[in-house]
């Protein structure tokens, strides 16, 4: 196969297409100092709340218009002048066919990994460099390297000679797509292609940002391509593996976003009514249905905490109620249609190891699922106490899929687009307040993909701890008030370190506050361990560079440092007033290292 001579650019400071977060917002989001979402012709945050919007300049960047300007190589000599470069290539792809293609994608859709793409590859250099890429960083995932930190560092002594291939040929496939760019003959199926290998790699080398932009560039491929689709000017191989394949990869992605894809996810959805069925042919086809499922689920309480925002009021629009009944009556069928395909392949034969571990994955999501549905419509925290059984079952749902998947050496492999125990784990780990169960989803989520969509699972396990710990604090604090009450009344102010959603976590678990074990030996109830008012409901993370949320008071504001590269931590509490006793809303802010 023949290889493109690699260019003479760095990946240092370098968007593979060009950066997506645009400095140009509309004039009254900048003036606010928010993250504008740049919708057109009027933004959706300035419509929201009934402000004029106006744009100044050009429109932002897409896949299209990728910066080209030039940069200094990370190499001092470029990959073709370099000692056994063929060699090299040619032993990435034979381990990416062999070791990598099973994993990016999941074993449901190894077909697309191990054979599309290594088509596509054959006439599209850019793509047989990404996927060498990909496969060299998937052989030396430990340590995870920071390839971002390195960039931004120029440090290249730090990494090993798959880390330094792996940027070289990131850097050559990303040029020769900026090349056909530049000379306006890009296919978007192939560009689209490259945008998906594009986030994997930036995902395996800490770019969270990169990929997260990669991802909305990825959204708009989609669009533009299914405009293609339906004016009859792509082929129906390429629109199936478009609707079949990528579209929910991305659905996947969008699912465990924290922000800005989690609203481009929205628009990738079916507009029509999604319905059930009592029959599916196969595991896949089970795995794309719960994934709409949650899909909408999400959106449903995403939709439920905007009304809490606008209203402060905790009753539930009659709207949202037909919603839920709708997907709870969705989500019986899909279990009954599970079970029914279930049985159906173990009356044929006996169940692999990879059907054993697809099945056991599908439960645990389900169970999430409905637990997730139940409790959305919910303002209070304390409402899944009453799933403990269920939650106590995702854990072990979880161990058993840990425990039979993965590689051959018993590791599970660091990065997947499929679905995994990352979000089954997660959610357990924020939703269930029972101390020994939590501490058991996190020691399950450390044994995970070390990345889960866009982000470290080490970030996930940090954040995750960081909740839990301020949750437990809170519930001693009030303890010790309401023992005691000289004690200052509970704030959102607490003495506690801020979260370092940065750094590797300790392989020991926080260990349980010793009060809290005495009163867990007592069978003393959840609830009262960590009382209402010391749990933390909607969580968010952001950084300063995206804005403040439009409900921030000024003052919030202005306490807080500005540097564009601060993260905080937005949580959400109920409090209860003596006087009056109702329950009300507060919001706190907690600066967190990202």
């Amino acid at each position: 196969m023949t290889v493109s001579p690699p260019p003479s650019q760095s990946l240092r400071g370098l968007s593979p297409v060009g950066p997506l977060r645009s400095r140009r917002g509309c004039t009254t989001c900048k003036i606010r100092k928010v993250k504008c979402g740049e919708e057109k012709p009027h933004c959706i945050r300035c419509t929201s709340t009934g402000r004029k919007c106006e744009y100044q300049g050009q429109i932002a960047g897409t896949f299209s218009s990728a910066s080209s300007s030039p940069t200094i190589s990370i190499h001092d000599t470029s990959l073709s002048f370099l000692p056994n470069t063929v060699w090299r290539e040619r032993r990435a792809f034979a381990y990416y066919f062999q070791q990598a293609a099973p994993f990016v994608g999941g074993e449901l859709d190894v077909d697309f990994w191990r054979t599309t793409i290594p088509q596509v590859c054959r006439s599209e250099p850019a793509v047989w460099d990404a996927i060498i890429s990909i496969s060299a960083l998937f052989e030396s995932p430990e340590p995870c390297p920071d390839l971002v930190l390195s960039r931004r560092r120029d440090v290249q002594h730090t990494l090993n000679q798959n880390h330094r291939d792996a940027m070289g040929w990131y850097s050559r496939s990303v040029s020769a797509v900026r090349r056909r760019i530049e000379r306006g003959d890009v296919d978007i199926f192939v560009g689209l292609i490259s945008c998906v290998l594009f986030i994997c790699i930036e995902a395996l080398q800490g770019g969270s940002d990169e990929a997260v932009r990669l991802y909305a560039q990825g959204v708009h491929l989609i669009f533009a391509l299914r405009a293609q689709i339906a004016a009859g000017a792509v082929s129906a191989t390429k629109a199936f593996l478009l609707e079949d394949i990528i579209v929910p990869v991305f659905v996947r992605l969008g699912e465990i976003a924290m922000s800005d894809p989690a609203n481009l996810l929205v628009a990738l959805l079916p507009t029509t009514q999604r319905t059930s069925t009592q029959e599916f042919p196969s595991l896949r086809a089970a795995r794309e249905a719960i994934v709409l499922l949650l899909a909408d689920v999400q959106l449903l309480e995403r939709n439920y905490e905007e009304h809490l925002t606008e209203t402060n009021s905790f009753d539930v629009p009659d709207e949202l109620l037909t919603r839920q009944t709708l997907l709870s009556e969705r989500i019986l069928n899909w279990h009954t249609a599970f079970t029914n395909l279930i049985n159906s392949l173990r009356s044929k034969d006996v169940l692999s190891p990879q059907q054993i571990s697809s099945s056991t994955l599908l439960s645990a999501c389900h169970k999430t699922l409905f637990i997730q549905l139940s409790i959305c419509l919910s303002p209070f925290q304390t409402t899944p106490d009453a799933y403990e059984p269920l939650f106590q079952t995702i854990v072990d749902e979880s161990r058993m899929v840990l425990d039979g998947s993965g590689r051959s050496d018993g590791t599970q492999p660091p990065f997947t687009y499929d679905i995994s125990v990352g979000l089954p784990l997660w959610f357990t780990s924020l939703r269930c307040r029972e101390p020994t169960l939590r501490r058991a989803a996190l020691a399950l989520l450390r044994r995970a993909p070390q990345i889960l969509g866009f982000y470290k699972s080490a970030d996930g396990v940090m954040f995750a701890e960081g909740v839990m710990m301020l949750e437990e604090a809170y519930a001693q604090a009030m303890n010790a008030q309401r023992a005691d009450d000289s004690v200052p009344e509970l704030t959102n102010d607490l003495p506690i370190q801020a979260i370092d959603a940065g750094t590797t976590p300790d392989t020991n678990p926080v260990p349980i506050p010793k009060a809290m074990a005495m009163s867990i030996n007592t069978n003393k109830p959840t609830a009262l361990l960590i009382p209402e008012e010391a749990r933390m409901g909607p969580v968010r993370m952001f950084r300063a560079s995206e804005g403040f949320p439009p409900e921030t008071p000024d003052d919030e504001i202005a306490k807080w440092s500005h540097s564009p590269d601060q993260g905080f931590l937005r949580f959400s509490r109920n409090k209860l007033d003596p006087a009056t006793n109702t329950w009300h809303r507060v919001h706190g802010y907690m600066p967190i290292m990202m």
